[in-house]
C-alpha cells in the first residue's frame, strides 16, 4: 500500500509544481528535460548502483524502456500544447480518463476478475474523474478541427503509457530490475525531451537560469519516486490493475485538488466536491 500512497501523492504533486512554476517564472523548456536527468541520478542513489549503459541493449525489457521514455516525453510536451490550446481542465479530463484504456484491457489479457461491484467502480471512478476536472464554463465556440482532436491524442497516448508499463511490469521486471528499467525509461524520456527542444528551438543558453535547474531537480525527485512506485503498485500480491489504475487516478486528482486548495487557495465548486464524493464511493466498489 505504501507504493500505492507514493504514486498517488507523487504524480497528484507535478501538476502543483507546475502551477507553482507558472507563478515562479521557470522555463520548462529547460526544467523539463533537467527533471529527466534528475530522475537517472536519483535512481542511481536509491539502488545503489549507476545505470549500466553498457548492457542496457541487452536487456529484454529495452525495447520497453526506450518505448516508454519517448511516449513519456512526447506526453509532455501534448498535454502542455493541449492545455494552450484547448484549456486545461479539457487537457487533465483527457489524461486521467485515459486510465479507461489499460483499465479494460486487464479484464481483456490479464485475466482480471470480473464483476458488477467492479463495473459499477470503474463507470463510479471515470464519472469522479470527469466531475473533477470538467470545464464548468462553455467550451469558446469555433474552434479548428485540429484543436479539437487534440483531447483524443491526450487520451490515447496517455493510455498508451499505462499500458507499456502493465506490460512490462508483468512480462519482464522483478525486484532486481525495476530500478534499471525506470532509469532507462528516464534516459529515454530525456534525449526525446532535448531533441524536442532543439527542434523547436526553445533551448537557449539565453534562456538557462539556475532556478530553472532547481525547478527540474526538484520536480525530477518527485518524478522519479511517482513512476518507481507505479510499477511497484502494479506488482502488489492481491491487487489487480483493473482496480489499481481507477484508485490511482483518482487518488491523483483528489490530492492535486487538495494541495491546489491549500497552497493557492483554490476553493472546490459543488461539482468537484460532488466527483471526489463519488471517487471515494469508486474505491469502495474496486476493493470488492
Amino acid at each position: 500500500m505504501i507504493f500505492l500512497a507514493l504514486a498517488i501523492l507523487g504524480s497528484g504533486l507535478i501538476p502543483v509544481l507546475f502551477r507553482g512554476f507558472a507563478d515562479w517564472r521557470i522555463n520548462v523548456f529547460w526544467a523539463i528535460p533537467v527533471n529527466y536527468l534528475t530522475c537517472v541520478l536519483v535512481g542511481s542513489v536509491w539502488a545503489g548502483h549507476a545505470l549500466d549503459l553498457a548492457g542496457l541493449p541487452l536487456q529484454p525489457w529495452f525495447w520497453l524502456a526506450a518505448l516508454q521514455g519517448i511516449v513519456l516525453a512526447v506526453n509532455f510536451f501534448l498535454l502542455a500544447y493541449t492545455a494552450q490550446r484547448a484549456g486545461v481542465s479539457v487537457a487533465a479530463l483527457a489524461s486521467r480518463l485515459s486510465v479507461a484504456i489499460p483499465s479494460l484491457l486487464a479484464f481483456l489479457v490479464y485475466g482480471d476478475s470480473l464483476s458488477v461491484a467492479k463495473i459499477a467502480g470503474l463507470a463510479a471512478a471515470l464519472l469522479s474523474l470527469y466531475l473533477c476536472t470538467a470545464p464548468e464554463g462553455r467550451n469558446a465556440p469555433g474552434q479548428p478541427l485540429a484543436i479539437k482532436f487534440l483531447p483524443l491524442l491526450v487520451f490515447v497516448t496517455f493510455g498508451c503509457y499505462f499500458i507499456v508499463i502493465k506490460y512490462a511490469q508483468a512480462h519482464y521486471l522483478n525486484d532486481s530490475s525495476y530500478h534499471a528499467y525506470v532509469m532507462s525509461s528516464f534516459l529515454f524520456a530525456f534525449l526525446t525531451a532535448v531533441a524536442i527542444c532543439l527542434a523547436r528551438g526553445v533551448l537557449t543558453l539565453a534562456d538557462f537560469g539556475i532556478t530553472h535547474v532547481i525547478a527540474g531537480l526538484l520536480l525530477g525527485v518527485v518524478n522519479y519516486v511517482a513512476v518507481y512506485a507505479l510499477v511497484k503498485a502494479l506488482a502488489l500480491e492481491g491487487w489487480q490493475s483493473s482496480q489499481l489504475y481507477p484508485i490511482y487516478s483518482v487518488g491523483v486528482v483528489a490530492v492535486s485538488a487538495l494541495l491546489a486548495m491549500l497552497l493557492f487557495n483554490e476553493r472546490l465548486s459543488l461539482i468537484r466536491k460532488a466527483g471526489l464524493i463519488v471517487g471515494l464511493i469508486a474505491v469502495v466498489l474496486l476493493n470488492r
